[in-house]
Protein backbone atom coordinates (compact mmCIF):
# COMPACT_ATOMS: atom_id res chain seq x y z
CA UNK A 1 0.00 0.00 0.00
CA UNK A 2 1.23 3.44 -0.87
CA UNK A 3 1.27 6.05 1.85
CA UNK A 4 -0.38 8.99 0.14
CA UNK A 5 -3.25 9.17 2.60
CA UNK A 6 -1.17 8.71 5.74
CA UNK A 7 -0.91 12.00 7.63
CA UNK A 8 2.08 13.96 6.42
CA UNK A 9 3.31 14.85 9.88
CA UNK A 10 3.75 12.72 12.98
CA UNK A 11 1.55 14.95 15.13
CA UNK A 12 -1.35 12.54 15.61
CA UNK A 13 0.91 9.57 16.28
CA UNK A 14 3.06 11.55 18.66
CA UNK A 15 0.04 12.69 20.66
CA UNK A 16 -1.27 9.11 20.72
CA UNK A 17 1.99 7.83 22.14
CA UNK A 18 2.08 10.60 24.71
CA UNK A 19 -1.43 9.75 25.85
CA UNK A 20 -0.57 6.08 26.09
CA UNK A 21 2.51 6.85 28.17
CA UNK A 22 0.73 9.17 30.59
CA UNK A 23 -2.37 7.03 31.00
CA UNK A 24 -5.85 8.34 31.65
CA UNK A 25 -4.82 10.32 34.71
CA UNK A 26 -2.42 12.37 32.65
CA UNK A 27 -4.95 13.38 30.02
CA UNK A 28 -5.88 16.69 31.60
CA UNK A 29 -2.23 17.69 31.95
CA UNK A 30 -1.50 16.76 28.36
CA UNK A 31 -4.40 18.97 27.28
CA UNK A 32 -3.01 21.92 29.21
CA UNK A 33 0.42 21.41 27.74
CA UNK A 34 -0.86 20.96 24.21
CA UNK A 35 1.91 21.50 21.71
CA UNK A 36 1.95 24.47 19.41
CA UNK A 37 1.99 22.10 16.46
CA UNK A 38 -1.25 20.53 17.65
CA UNK A 39 -2.87 23.93 18.21
CA UNK A 40 -1.90 25.02 14.73
CA UNK A 41 -3.33 21.85 13.26
CA UNK A 42 -6.63 22.40 15.11
CA UNK A 43 -6.81 26.05 14.01
CA UNK A 44 -6.05 25.05 10.44
CA UNK A 45 -8.92 22.56 10.55
CA UNK A 46 -11.31 25.18 11.96
CA UNK A 47 -10.35 27.80 9.38
CA UNK A 48 -10.69 25.33 6.54
CA UNK A 49 -14.21 24.47 7.67
CA UNK A 50 -15.36 28.05 8.28
CA UNK A 51 -14.17 29.22 4.87
CA UNK A 52 -16.76 27.03 3.17
CA UNK A 53 -19.45 27.62 5.82
CA UNK A 54 -19.60 31.31 4.98
CA UNK A 55 -20.10 30.56 1.30
CA UNK A 56 -23.04 28.26 1.97
CA UNK A 57 -21.05 25.14 1.11
CA UNK A 58 -20.68 22.03 3.23
CA UNK A 59 -18.16 22.27 6.03
CA UNK A 60 -14.83 20.69 5.18
CA UNK A 61 -13.74 18.02 7.63
CA UNK A 62 -10.84 15.62 8.02
CA UNK A 63 -11.93 12.08 8.84
CA UNK A 64 -9.28 10.23 10.84
CA UNK A 65 -8.99 6.44 10.56
CA UNK A 66 -6.80 4.79 13.21
CA UNK A 67 -5.16 1.35 12.97
CA UNK A 68 -2.00 -0.55 13.80
CA UNK A 69 0.80 -0.93 11.28
CA UNK A 70 0.23 -4.70 11.32
CA UNK A 71 -3.43 -4.44 10.27
CA UNK A 72 -2.64 -2.00 7.47
CA UNK A 73 0.13 -4.27 6.17
CA UNK A 74 -1.82 -7.51 6.45
CA UNK A 75 -5.23 -6.32 5.20
CA UNK A 76 -4.35 -4.01 2.29
CA UNK A 77 -7.79 -4.23 0.66
CA UNK A 78 -9.32 -2.50 3.69
CA UNK A 79 -7.07 0.51 3.07
CA UNK A 80 -7.19 0.67 -0.72
CA UNK A 81 -5.99 4.01 -2.07
CA UNK A 82 -8.34 3.67 -5.01
CA UNK A 83 -11.29 3.37 -2.62
CA UNK A 84 -10.21 6.42 -0.66
CA UNK A 85 -9.74 8.44 -3.83
CA UNK A 86 -13.22 7.43 -5.04
CA UNK A 87 -14.73 8.44 -1.69
CA UNK A 88 -13.01 11.83 -1.64
CA UNK A 89 -14.13 12.45 -5.24
CA UNK A 90 -17.79 11.78 -4.37
CA UNK A 91 -17.52 13.68 -1.08
CA UNK A 92 -15.00 16.47 -1.77
CA UNK A 93 -15.76 18.13 1.55
CA UNK A 94 -14.36 15.09 3.43
CA UNK A 95 -10.67 14.25 3.48
CA UNK A 96 -9.43 10.95 4.90
CA UNK A 97 -6.24 10.56 6.93
CA UNK A 98 -4.77 7.36 8.34
CA UNK A 99 -3.36 7.41 11.88
CA UNK A 100 -0.83 4.61 12.36
CA UNK A 101 0.04 3.15 15.77
CA UNK A 102 2.97 0.86 16.63
CA UNK A 103 1.70 -2.72 16.89
CA UNK A 104 2.77 -3.31 20.49
CA UNK A 105 1.19 -0.07 21.71
CA UNK A 106 -1.92 0.02 19.57
CA UNK A 107 -4.29 -1.41 22.18
CA UNK A 108 -3.18 0.88 25.01
CA UNK A 109 -3.27 3.93 22.73
CA UNK A 110 -6.83 3.20 21.59
CA UNK A 111 -7.98 2.40 25.14
CA UNK A 112 -6.53 5.68 26.40
CA UNK A 113 -8.16 7.72 23.64
CA UNK A 114 -11.53 6.09 24.20
CA UNK A 115 -11.29 6.64 27.98
CA UNK A 116 -10.33 10.29 27.55
CA UNK A 117 -13.09 11.00 25.04
CA UNK A 118 -10.62 11.92 22.28
CA UNK A 119 -10.71 9.04 19.78
CA UNK A 120 -10.26 9.13 16.04
CA UNK A 121 -13.40 9.17 13.89
CA UNK A 122 -12.95 5.53 12.91
CA UNK A 123 -10.86 2.79 14.48
CA UNK A 124 -9.93 -0.44 12.75
CA UNK A 125 -9.49 -3.47 15.01
CA UNK A 126 -10.11 -7.19 15.21
CA UNK A 127 -13.77 -7.92 16.00
CA UNK A 128 -13.69 -10.10 19.12
CA UNK A 129 -10.71 -8.28 20.59
CA UNK A 130 -12.55 -4.99 20.06
CA UNK A 131 -15.56 -6.35 21.93
CA UNK A 132 -13.34 -7.35 24.85
CA UNK A 133 -10.40 -4.94 24.92
CA UNK A 134 -12.10 -1.79 23.57
CA UNK A 135 -15.60 -2.51 24.90
CA UNK A 136 -17.27 -1.42 21.67
CA UNK A 137 -20.76 -1.98 23.08
CA UNK A 138 -20.04 0.81 25.57
CA UNK A 139 -17.68 2.99 23.55
CA UNK A 140 -18.85 2.75 19.94
CA UNK A 141 -21.90 3.70 17.85
CA UNK A 142 -24.63 1.12 17.18
CA UNK A 143 -24.71 0.77 13.39
CA UNK A 144 -27.48 -1.85 13.21
CA UNK A 145 -29.86 0.52 11.40
CA UNK A 146 -27.33 1.82 8.86
CA UNK A 147 -28.19 1.21 5.16
CA UNK A 148 -25.10 -0.95 4.55
CA UNK A 149 -26.33 -3.60 6.99
CA UNK A 150 -29.14 -4.64 4.64
CA UNK A 151 -26.61 -5.48 1.95
CA UNK A 152 -24.35 -7.60 4.16
CA UNK A 153 -24.22 -11.22 2.98
CA UNK A 154 -23.57 -12.71 6.42
CA UNK A 155 -24.73 -10.42 9.22
CA UNK A 156 -23.96 -13.03 11.87
CA UNK A 157 -20.19 -12.60 11.64
CA UNK A 158 -20.56 -8.86 12.34
CA UNK A 159 -23.05 -9.27 15.17
CA UNK A 160 -21.81 -8.58 18.70
CA UNK A 161 -22.83 -10.72 21.71
CA UNK A 162 -25.62 -8.21 22.52
CA UNK A 163 -27.16 -8.76 19.07
CA UNK A 164 -26.14 -5.38 17.64
CA UNK A 165 -23.76 -4.49 14.82
CA UNK A 166 -21.05 -1.97 15.72
CA UNK A 167 -18.80 -2.15 12.68
CA UNK A 168 -18.20 -3.00 9.05
CA UNK A 169 -15.64 -5.40 7.57
CA UNK A 170 -15.15 -6.11 3.88
CA UNK A 171 -14.55 -9.82 4.15
CA UNK A 172 -15.73 -13.24 5.13
CA UNK A 173 -12.73 -14.67 6.95
CA UNK A 174 -10.49 -16.92 4.84
CA UNK A 175 -6.84 -17.95 4.88
CA UNK A 176 -5.17 -18.77 8.16
CA UNK A 177 -1.92 -19.23 10.06
CA UNK A 178 0.63 -22.01 10.02
CA UNK A 179 4.14 -23.03 9.04
CA UNK A 180 5.23 -21.17 5.90
CA UNK A 181 7.71 -23.21 3.91
CA UNK A 182 9.81 -23.29 0.74
CA UNK A 183 8.01 -25.92 -1.34
CA UNK A 184 10.79 -26.06 -3.95
CA UNK A 185 13.30 -26.86 -1.22
CA UNK A 186 11.06 -29.59 0.21
CA UNK A 187 10.66 -31.16 -3.22
CA UNK A 188 14.37 -30.91 -3.92
CA UNK A 189 15.17 -32.72 -0.65
CA UNK A 190 12.39 -35.26 -1.06
CA UNK A 191 10.48 -34.01 1.99
CA UNK A 192 6.76 -34.44 2.59
CA UNK A 193 4.56 -32.08 4.61
CA UNK A 194 4.68 -33.49 8.17
CA UNK A 195 1.58 -34.99 9.75
CA UNK A 196 3.02 -35.35 13.26
CA UNK A 197 5.52 -33.48 15.39
CA UNK A 198 7.97 -36.39 15.16
CA UNK A 199 7.84 -36.11 11.37
CA UNK A 200 8.39 -32.36 11.72
CA UNK A 201 11.50 -32.97 13.84
CA UNK A 202 12.79 -35.53 11.33
CA UNK A 203 12.54 -32.89 8.60
CA UNK A 204 14.44 -30.43 10.81
CA UNK A 205 17.17 -33.00 11.45
CA UNK A 206 17.61 -33.80 7.75
CA UNK A 207 17.71 -30.15 6.70
CA UNK A 208 20.15 -29.27 9.47
CA UNK A 209 22.42 -32.11 8.40
CA UNK A 210 22.59 -30.58 4.92
CA UNK A 211 23.55 -27.12 6.17
CA UNK A 212 20.08 -25.59 5.97
CA UNK A 213 18.58 -23.89 9.04
CA UNK A 214 15.17 -25.57 9.27
CA UNK A 215 13.15 -22.82 10.93
CA UNK A 216 13.50 -19.03 10.71
CA UNK A 217 12.38 -17.26 13.90
CA UNK A 218 11.67 -13.52 13.35
CA UNK A 219 10.94 -12.84 17.00
CA UNK A 220 12.27 -9.32 17.51
CA UNK A 221 8.70 -8.04 17.12
CA UNK A 222 6.69 -9.11 20.15
CA UNK A 223 3.74 -10.30 18.07
CA UNK A 224 5.48 -12.73 15.71
CA UNK A 225 6.10 -15.76 17.92
CA UNK A 226 2.57 -15.54 19.28
CA UNK A 227 1.34 -16.81 15.90
CA UNK A 228 2.66 -20.18 17.13
CA UNK A 229 0.75 -20.09 20.42
CA UNK A 230 -2.47 -18.47 19.24
CA UNK A 231 -2.67 -21.20 16.58
CA UNK A 232 -1.62 -24.25 18.56
CA UNK A 233 -3.52 -23.32 21.73
CA UNK A 234 -6.58 -22.41 19.67
CA UNK A 235 -6.55 -25.87 18.09
CA UNK A 236 -5.91 -27.70 21.36
CA UNK A 237 -8.82 -26.07 23.18
CA UNK A 238 -11.23 -26.46 20.25
CA UNK A 239 -10.51 -30.17 19.98
CA UNK A 240 -9.78 -31.32 23.52
CA UNK A 241 -11.05 -28.82 26.13
CA UNK A 242 -13.69 -26.60 24.49
CA UNK A 243 -14.67 -24.98 27.81
CA UNK A 244 -11.11 -24.02 28.75
CA UNK A 245 -11.31 -20.38 27.63
CA UNK A 246 -14.43 -19.88 29.74
CA UNK A 247 -12.70 -21.47 32.72
CA UNK A 248 -9.59 -19.31 32.33
CA UNK A 249 -11.70 -16.18 31.96
CA UNK A 250 -13.66 -17.14 35.09
CA UNK A 251 -10.50 -17.76 37.15
CA UNK A 252 -11.40 -21.42 37.64
CA UNK A 253 -8.01 -22.59 36.35
CA UNK A 254 -4.60 -21.00 35.89
CA UNK A 255 -2.58 -20.77 32.69
CA UNK A 256 0.24 -22.66 34.37
CA UNK A 257 -2.15 -25.51 35.14
CA UNK A 258 -2.60 -26.48 31.48
CA UNK A 259 0.12 -29.02 30.52
CA UNK A 260 -0.66 -28.66 26.81
CA UNK A 261 0.32 -24.98 26.87
CA UNK A 262 3.68 -25.83 28.41
CA UNK A 263 4.15 -28.61 25.84
CA UNK A 264 3.65 -26.18 22.96
CA UNK A 265 6.19 -23.72 24.39
CA UNK A 266 8.72 -26.44 25.14
CA UNK A 267 8.54 -27.76 21.59
CA UNK A 268 9.14 -24.28 20.18
CA UNK A 269 11.97 -23.47 22.58
CA UNK A 270 13.65 -26.82 21.93
CA UNK A 271 13.76 -26.04 18.22
CA UNK A 272 15.82 -22.99 19.10
CA UNK A 273 17.90 -24.71 21.78
CA UNK A 274 18.70 -27.65 19.47
CA UNK A 275 19.97 -25.37 16.71
CA UNK A 276 16.99 -25.71 14.38
CA UNK A 277 16.53 -21.92 14.43
CA UNK A 278 19.03 -19.15 13.79
CA UNK A 279 20.84 -17.77 16.85
CA UNK A 280 19.61 -14.22 16.14
CA UNK A 281 15.88 -14.81 16.68
CA UNK A 282 15.54 -11.76 18.96
CA UNK A 283 17.23 -9.37 16.54
CA UNK A 284 15.44 -10.50 13.35
CA UNK A 285 12.01 -8.97 12.76
CA UNK A 286 9.03 -9.96 10.63
CA UNK A 287 10.15 -7.75 7.74
CA UNK A 288 13.32 -9.83 7.44
CA UNK A 289 11.35 -12.94 6.40
CA UNK A 290 11.32 -12.02 2.72
CA UNK A 291 15.12 -11.88 2.41
CA UNK A 292 15.75 -14.84 4.73
CA UNK A 293 13.34 -17.22 3.02
CA UNK A 294 14.37 -16.02 -0.43
CA UNK A 295 18.01 -16.89 0.34
CA UNK A 296 17.17 -20.62 0.55
CA UNK A 297 19.25 -20.80 3.72
CA UNK A 298 16.03 -21.40 5.66
CA UNK A 299 13.20 -23.81 4.94
CA UNK A 300 10.30 -22.78 7.23
CA UNK A 301 9.01 -19.90 9.34
CA UNK A 302 5.93 -18.72 11.24
CA UNK A 303 3.32 -16.84 9.28
CA UNK A 304 -0.01 -16.73 7.54
CA UNK A 305 -1.43 -16.75 4.04
CA UNK A 306 -0.40 -13.08 3.88
CA UNK A 307 3.22 -14.08 4.58
CA UNK A 308 3.09 -16.58 1.74
CA UNK A 309 1.56 -13.98 -0.56
CA UNK A 310 4.35 -11.51 0.25
CA UNK A 311 6.98 -14.18 -0.44
CA UNK A 312 5.41 -15.21 -3.75
CA UNK A 313 5.30 -11.58 -4.84
CA UNK A 314 8.90 -10.95 -3.81
CA UNK A 315 10.26 -14.22 -5.23
CA UNK A 316 8.12 -15.28 -8.19
CA UNK A 317 10.69 -17.92 -9.14
CA UNK A 318 10.25 -19.82 -5.83
CA UNK A 319 7.19 -21.80 -4.75
CA UNK A 320 6.12 -21.08 -1.17
CA UNK A 321 3.25 -22.69 0.67
CA UNK A 322 1.88 -23.28 4.15
CA UNK A 323 0.79 -26.20 6.33
CA UNK A 324 -0.90 -26.26 9.77
CA UNK A 325 1.29 -26.57 12.84
CA UNK A 326 1.64 -30.30 13.66
CA UNK A 327 2.26 -29.71 17.38
CA UNK A 328 -0.70 -31.73 18.70
CA UNK A 329 -2.34 -34.90 17.45
CA UNK A 330 -4.61 -34.15 14.49
CA UNK A 331 -3.63 -30.49 14.26
CA UNK A 332 -2.38 -30.88 10.69
CA UNK A 333 -5.98 -31.42 9.57
CA UNK A 334 -7.14 -27.96 10.64
CA UNK A 335 -6.12 -24.46 9.70
CA UNK A 336 -6.18 -21.89 12.49
CA UNK A 337 -7.93 -18.72 11.42
CA UNK A 338 -7.79 -15.38 13.15
CA UNK A 339 -10.89 -13.58 14.33
CA UNK A 340 -12.56 -11.26 11.86
CA UNK A 341 -9.97 -8.54 11.38
CA UNK A 342 -9.99 -5.05 9.96
CA UNK A 343 -13.47 -4.18 11.22
CA UNK A 344 -14.19 -0.46 11.28
CA UNK A 345 -15.90 1.05 14.34
CA UNK A 346 -17.10 4.59 15.09
CA UNK A 347 -16.43 5.76 18.67
CA UNK A 348 -19.33 7.53 20.41
CA UNK A 349 -17.03 10.47 21.15
CA UNK A 350 -15.81 10.84 17.57
CA UNK A 351 -15.94 14.38 16.20
CA UNK A 352 -17.42 13.43 12.83
CA UNK A 353 -19.87 10.59 13.43
CA UNK A 354 -22.14 11.32 10.47
CA UNK A 355 -19.22 11.61 8.06
CA UNK A 356 -17.83 8.34 9.43
CA UNK A 357 -21.18 6.65 8.75
CA UNK A 358 -21.10 8.06 5.23
CA UNK A 359 -17.63 6.57 4.80
CA UNK A 360 -18.74 3.08 5.90
CA UNK A 361 -21.88 3.10 3.77
CA UNK A 362 -19.76 4.10 0.80
CA UNK A 363 -17.17 1.38 1.40
CA UNK A 364 -19.91 -1.26 1.71
CA UNK A 365 -21.04 -0.75 -1.88
CA UNK A 366 -20.41 -3.77 -4.15
CA UNK A 367 -18.32 -1.71 -6.57
CA UNK A 368 -16.04 -0.63 -3.73
CA UNK A 369 -15.46 -4.26 -2.74
CA UNK A 370 -14.67 -5.01 -6.39
CA UNK A 371 -12.21 -2.13 -6.50
CA UNK A 372 -10.53 -3.28 -3.26
CA UNK A 373 -9.80 -6.71 -4.81
CA UNK A 374 -6.97 -5.04 -6.72
CA UNK A 375 -5.09 -4.57 -3.44
CA UNK A 376 -5.50 -8.22 -2.34
CA UNK A 377 -7.99 -11.04 -2.94
CA UNK A 378 -10.68 -11.61 -0.33
CA UNK A 379 -14.15 -13.17 -0.10
CA UNK A 380 -16.51 -10.17 0.18
CA UNK A 381 -19.30 -9.99 2.74
CA UNK A 382 -21.37 -7.70 0.54
CA UNK A 383 -24.22 -8.82 -1.72
CA UNK A 384 -23.56 -8.18 -5.39
CA UNK A 385 -19.78 -7.96 -5.00
CA UNK A 386 -17.66 -10.16 -7.24
CA UNK A 387 -16.05 -13.34 -5.99
CA UNK A 388 -12.24 -13.15 -5.92
CA UNK A 389 -9.99 -14.82 -8.43
CA UNK A 390 -7.73 -16.87 -6.17
CA UNK A 391 -4.40 -18.17 -7.39
CA UNK A 392 -3.46 -21.82 -6.80
CA UNK A 393 -2.21 -21.23 -3.25
CA UNK A 394 -5.11 -19.14 -1.92
CA UNK A 395 -7.58 -21.33 -3.80
CA UNK A 396 -6.22 -24.49 -2.18
CA UNK A 397 -6.52 -23.05 1.32
CA UNK A 398 -10.04 -21.89 0.63
CA UNK A 399 -11.19 -25.22 -0.83
CA UNK A 400 -9.41 -27.52 1.66
CA UNK A 401 -10.00 -25.63 4.89
CA UNK A 402 -12.20 -22.52 4.82
CA UNK A 403 -14.95 -23.84 2.56
CA UNK A 404 -15.10 -27.25 4.27
CA UNK A 405 -15.14 -25.86 7.80
CA UNK A 406 -11.79 -27.45 8.70
CA UNK A 407 -10.79 -24.39 10.68
CA UNK A 408 -10.42 -23.46 14.34
CA UNK A 409 -10.41 -19.99 15.84
CA UNK A 410 -7.20 -18.60 17.29
CA UNK A 411 -6.68 -18.28 21.05
CA UNK A 412 -6.44 -14.47 20.95
CA UNK A 413 -10.09 -14.16 19.94
CA UNK A 414 -11.23 -15.36 23.36
CA UNK A 415 -9.17 -12.99 25.48
CA UNK A 416 -10.65 -10.00 27.31
CA UNK A 417 -7.35 -8.20 28.03
CA UNK A 418 -4.25 -7.02 26.20
CA UNK A 419 -1.84 -9.92 25.61
CA UNK A 420 1.29 -7.83 25.18
CA UNK A 421 2.81 -8.94 28.51
CA UNK A 422 2.49 -12.58 27.48
CA UNK A 423 4.23 -11.86 24.20
CA UNK A 424 7.11 -10.19 26.06
CA UNK A 425 7.43 -13.29 28.24
CA UNK A 426 7.81 -15.35 25.07
CA UNK A 427 10.82 -13.20 24.20
CA UNK A 428 12.17 -13.79 27.71
CA UNK A 429 11.96 -17.51 26.99
CA UNK A 430 14.14 -17.23 23.89
CA UNK A 431 16.52 -14.98 25.81
CA UNK A 432 16.92 -17.73 28.40
CA UNK A 433 15.46 -15.55 31.16
CA UNK A 434 12.32 -17.66 31.66
CA UNK A 435 11.58 -21.33 31.21
CA UNK A 436 8.34 -22.28 29.42
CA UNK A 437 6.80 -23.04 32.79
CA UNK A 438 7.90 -19.65 34.17
CA UNK A 439 6.38 -17.93 31.14
CA UNK A 440 3.00 -19.39 32.05
CA UNK A 441 3.39 -18.67 35.77
CA UNK A 442 4.32 -15.04 35.08
CA UNK A 443 1.47 -14.65 32.63
CA UNK A 444 -1.01 -16.20 35.05
CA UNK A 445 -0.14 -13.54 37.63
CA UNK A 446 -0.24 -10.72 35.07
CA UNK A 447 -3.51 -12.03 33.62
CA UNK A 448 -5.12 -12.01 37.03
CA UNK A 449 -4.09 -8.39 37.63
CA UNK A 450 -5.30 -7.29 34.19
CA UNK A 451 -8.66 -9.02 34.63
CA UNK A 452 -9.00 -7.57 38.13
CA UNK A 453 -8.24 -4.06 36.85
CA UNK A 454 -10.92 -4.49 34.22
CA UNK A 455 -13.46 -5.49 36.84
CA UNK A 456 -14.01 -9.02 35.52
CA UNK A 457 -16.00 -11.18 37.92
CA UNK A 458 -14.07 -13.72 40.08
CA UNK A 459 -10.76 -11.84 39.87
Amino acid sequence: MKNKWIKATGIILAISLLAAGCGQSGTANSKQGESEANKEAAEEESVKGSEEKDGGKKESVTLTVEASQEIVNNIPYAFSEENIAAFEKEYPEIKVELVLNPDAQNTSILQTKLASGQPSDLICYNKVSAENELEVAKNCVDLSAEPFVENIADKEILTAPDGKIYGFAFEVKTGGMGVVYNRDLFEEKGLEVPKTYDEFLSICEKLSGEGITPFYGPFKDVWTFQMWTTSTWGYYVAQFEPDLWDRLNANEIGWDEVPAFRESLEKAYNLYKDGYMQSTVLSDDYNSITAAMGSKEYAMTVGSNTTVRDLLNAHPDIKFDMFPYPVYEGEEEYLTISQLDAEFFIPKDAKHIEEAKTFLNFMARPEQCDRAQAAASFVPNVKGAKEPEFDDFEGRLYEEYNKTGKTVLEMNAYMKVDLNDLWVYFQDMFAGVKTPEEVLTSWDAAFEELMKAKGIENF
